[in-house]
């Protein structure tokens, strides 16, 4: 195994290191021991020696002294100075080492030996002659100089003896040295060899595996790991192979369903009746269906691999946004004019995103509303033509029922006079409709000419407010404004935004029980809008209504109350024509918030850089 390869390589260098440490302990411990009983020999032998040569002095200090008569203890003296000297003679025969440190000490004890018996004789109580006398002096003193010098001898002979046990231990150490540093060498070949066969058993397939794992990454799937062992690596090798194997399988069943899947994708783009354009993140036409290949035809652009200008311009905001471009309106339909007549299409650009969800593509739609922009606009025309042509003949009929109703022309009956206040009332609720489709005709044709002003937002809140006062207090609803008076300015057409407040205020009055409060607030919204609220505490608004409720005629099912369905188209028009955004909040049960979003007045050196 792997592990047991690592471990017995680790442990062979562990075990070549112990061994050198525990080597060099001993023989460093056993050099140091002899150098310490080579430094005490020494120091023995030099005091022995020192304390012979000093009683052979005093031996014959004793002895001339004895023979001369001028001391009485000389006897005395000479006998302890010949027992210090024998002892002293005897240790030096004991730690003599060499073979020439024994036959200097031997020749010493022989000298001494005929060195005490000449003494002795000098020492006797009948001396001898003069002649006798003479000859035993000359030959003591002739001894005590030998002594002397054999003394000397056997010191140097010692420190011989000495620097040759020293030369040796020298060469010891550096032999042992020598020794220290082949089993170095060896050891570092060793463990040289055994990372070398490490790393070539690990770091080799693992390289391999890593170059297997990378050209797999780039999907060459076709990857094999070749490793016969049955360690940690081989186990590794056989679940790559496998995990190998296992992604072909599944790249050959993917390949044939996203073959299918692209021949379903072809075929349900193909069957769609509008133009569909596949666009690429540089913007060419990379797919389109039959009908896109039909328009590119009609339009003389099939072979340039690009979307007219204004869908292109279309397609180059949403890359920049990042956002869908969905229009719901007839008024952004793009013009296209081929068979010598104008085609209006709906252009959707959808954006194709990754799985990090940015884009790296987008789907072209163009919805064809040639013959629904064409009824569209032949209802409108119809809409402002009878609005235009009801308009004088009503205005006719309720002067009428007002002059009836002032009795100028004769008393009335209390029954005549309810129904003419009934038919003033219908009168004036038909007129008003009249005028909100005339209204919304006239947006819809385009921008209105709007007349700016800077307008606070409280003041626009204060005359909604002022204006709805009435309606509030004959429905006993309170109405409070909550507004911040230190918002910045907007830049509004007032009256036409006066219509709007009006309109949400009113339909918030109209649709809250007696008693309750609606609440009127304007706040910054993000860094260059003000965000206007009416927040009431009605039934609410289903979900389901709330993304319709700003159509045109459109009233939710089952509402008891009286209109036209108007008011909050009209209000989206204007808001719409000021750059700003209408919309709502609701729950059912819990009240709706109907809210504007306007943009903040340009301050003047806005309008300077402008």
């Amino acid at each position: 195994m792997l592990r047991t390869r690592l471990v017995l390589g680790l442990l062979c260098l562990l075990l070549i290191l112990l061994a050198m440490g525990l080597y060099s302990i001993d023989r460093c411990s056993d050099l140091g021991r002899r150098i310490q009983i080579i430094l005490k020999e020494n120091d023995v032998t030099l005091h022995t020696v020192q304390e012979l040569k000093r009683n052979c002095t005093q031996m014959t200090s004793s002895l001339l002294a004895g023979t001369t008569g001028i001391s009485p203890s000389s006897r005395a003296d000479f006998s302890e100075a010949c027992r210090h000297f024998e002892t002293a003679l005897e240790k030096q025969e004991e730690i003599s080492k060499s073979g020439k440190e024994r036959s200097l000490t031997r020749q010493l004890r022989a000298i001494h030996t005929e060195y005490l018996l000449d003494a002795w004789k000098l020492l006797d109580k009948t001396p001898p002659n003069a002649a006798r006398l003479k000859e035993l002096t000359a030959r003591v003193g002739k001894q005590t100089t030998q002594m002397l010098l054999l003394a000397d001898d056997i010191l140097e002979a010692s420190r011989a003896s000495i620097n040759a046990r020293n030369a040796a231990s020298g060469k010891e150490t550096t032999d042992t040295i020598r020794l220290l540093m082949f089993a170095m060498t060896a050891a570092v070949a060793i463990a040289i060899y055994t990372s070398i066969r490490l790393s070539r058993s690990v770091l080799a397939p693992i390289a391999s595996l890593t170059e297997s794992i990378r050209q797999l990454g780039e999907g060459n799937l076709d990857q094999t790991v070749t490793f016969h062992s049955k360690d940690e690596l081989g186990k590794l090798a056989a679940t790559f192979n496998k995990m190998a194997s296992q992604l072909r399988v599944y790249r050959t069943a993917n390949s044939e369903k996203l073959q299918r899947l692209h021949l379903t994708v072809e075929k349900t783009i193909a069957s769609f009746p509008d133009p569909i354009f596949v666009l690429n993140a540089a913007g060419n036409v990379e797919f389109r269906n039959p009908a896109g290949d039909m328009l590119a035809v009609k339009l003389l652009f099939s072979g340039m691999r690009r979307l007219p200008e204004q869908v292109e311009k279309l397609v180059e905001q949403s890359f920049t946004t990042g956002e869908d471009y969905l229009p719901t309106l007839f008024k952004q339909a793009v013009m296209l004019r081929f068979d010598q007549s104008d085609h209006y299409f709906l252009p959707r650009v959808v954006l194709l995103r990754d799985e990090h969800q940015m884009p790296f593509g987008a789907a072209v739609i163009l919805e064809d509303i040639t013959r629904m922009r064409l009824v569209d606009q032949i209802k409108d025309n119809l809409v402002s033509t009878v609005s235009h042509e009801l308009k004088t003949p009503l205005t006719s009929v309720r002067m009428a029922i007002y002059l009836l109703l002032e009795k100028g022309l004769g008393p009335l009956t209390s029954r005549q006079e309810e129904m003419l206040s009934t038919a003033r009332e219908d009168s004036d609720r038909l007129l008003n409709m009249l005028n909100d489709l005339l209204d919304l005709a006239r947006l819809e044709e385009g921008p209105p000419e709007l007349k700016l002003e800077r307008y606070a937002p409280a003041r626009l809140f204060e005359v909604a407010r002022r204006e709805t006062s009435g309606l509030a207090q004959e429905a006993n609803i309170t109405v409070i404004d909550e507004t911040d008076e230190h918002l910045p300015d907007v830049e509004v057409d007032g009256e036409r935004m006066g219509f709007v407040f009006n309109n949400l205020v009113s339909n918030a009055i109209k649709y809250s029980p007696p008693g309750s409060t609606i609440r009127l607030y304007a706040t910054r919204h993000e860094t260059d809008f003000i965000r206007f609220s009416v927040r009431d505490q009605g039934p609410g608004i289903p979900p389901e209504h709330q993304t319709r409720i700003f159509e045109k005629f459109y009233r939710i099912a089952g509402s008891r109350k009286r209109g036209a369905g108007l008011g909050l188209s009209i209000a989206r028009e204007i808001v719409r024509a000021h750059g700003g955004e209408i919309g709502v909040h609701s729950k059912s049960g819990e009240g709706s918030e109907f809210y504007v979003i306007l943009p903040i007045a340009p301050t003047t050196s806005d309008k300077t850089a402008a």
